[in-house]
């Protein structure tokens, strides 16, 4: 990687780094100095304070192609890598390095998704890297082979990220007998859904282990919801990125309460799915905002509803399903006999910093 100075003025330096131009302020080049003033790069956290960046004066700046080297009058020496300058992404850094999502119909995912085993999973890093590759471009992957027992769901998981623990604790078991105040405790169907609507911060990735399977019916369902925001009208859409709906849970002792829209945008981006018709609060907007609402929830769930888009998945002893709660609804169909699923949450960001980590 090769930098070019361009210029240095009073506003800033201009380099370019390969072909790449990018113009760099004299406060930005201050508060990003690496010096051992400016720095503590053991734990890799900024020292400089504000006052002393807002201060600054002009420095004076060179380049050897691979460093870009400013001197400040009366301070410390800073210097940039290539390669730390190339990282730049924008305003913001990316939050993650995985694939871009892919939005999918169930026919579109069934050849693409990735079905790894236990092994693959917990003793390669090569094996782990290519499950959160597959899992930022669909949404989910499936993973075999896994003894029925929750140290073995608990092994599993935690290659992912730290398990959240809930209300219903780390790892949690459902069986349809009713233990939790929850309809996953039953053998209803349970239409398609995100968890945590409650939560001001949603779980960002669930996991399900089947342990027993000794029933008929109980299949799995997901659903893409960046392909559902594709096929919603552009009025529903903009009701539902704009109206925030409050979401509740009320058991075990707890009462938690959370509010977003259904629909969470970040400019032009979808960054997150929040739908859950069975755990939504009671509220009430004035008309006629109340009733466009209903009308864009009716259209949301009619298309999460289409069999055309829900993508059907058999969890037998052994198997795990892991998947972006932020992006797919996921659902139940109703079952009869014995059917014994444990899981557990993983925070969005642990994902993300699992995902960088290996990367780097």
């Amino acid at each position: 990687m090769m930098i070019e100075l361009m210029r240095a003025n009073d506003s800033g330096v201009a380099v370019n780094v390969n072909g790449r131009p990018i113009e760099l302020s004299w406060m930005w080049l201050r508060d990003h100095s690496r010096d051992e003033e400016s720095y503590f790069e053991s734990v890799e956290q900024r020292m400089v304070l504000p006052a002393v960046v807002r201060s600054v004066e002009p420095g004076t700046a060179s380049t050897d192609g691979i460093e870009l080297v400013v001197s400040w009058d009366g301070g410390p020496t800073s210097t940039y890598q290539s390669s730390f300058l190339a990282s730049l992404g924008g305003a913001v850094a990316a939050t993650h390095t995985g694939p871009e999502p892919e939005p999918w119909k169930p026919a579109e995912l069934e050849p693409r998704l990735l079905r790894t085993g236990f092994d693959e999973i917990v003793t390669t890093d090569d094996g782990l890297r290519r499950a959160l590759d597959h899992m930022w471009r669909d949404g989910l992957i499936t993973v075999t082979d896994i003894d029925s027992d929750t140290a073995a769901t608990r092994q599993v998981v935690e290659r992912f990220g730290y398990i959240r623990s809930t209300i219903f604790g780390d790892l949690w078991e459902f069986r349809s007998d009713g233990a939790y105040d929850d309809t996953a405790s039953t053998s209803f169907e349970i239409t398609p859904h995100t968890d945590g609507t409650y939560c001001h911060d949603a779980p960002g990735v669930l996991a399900l282990h089947c342990h027993t399977y000794e029933a008929t019916g109980g299949e799995n369902v997901f659903v893409d919801g960046y392909q559902i925001a594709r096929e919603l009208s552009p009025k529903s859409l903009e009701t539902l990125r704009t109206v925030e709906v409050p979401g509740q849970y009320i058991g075990n002792g707890s009462h938690l309460m959370a509010r977003r829209p259904p629909m969470r945008f970040d400019g032009d981006r979808l960054v997150q799915v929040s739908y859950n018709h069975h755990d939504r609060a009671p509220f009430v907007l004035p008309e006629p905002a109340m009733t466009e609402l209903f009308d864009a929830l009716h259209e949301f769930d009619a298309v999460a509803s289409d069999p055309s888009m829900q993508f059907e998945l058999s969890l037998r002893p052994g198997d795990m399903v892991i998947f972006d709660n932020w992006r797919l609804l996921h659902g139940r169909r109703a079952f009869e006999g014995e059917r014994h699923i444990a899981g557990g949450y993983i925070n969005r960001e642990d994902i993300e910093s699992t995902t960088r980590r290996l990367a780097g």
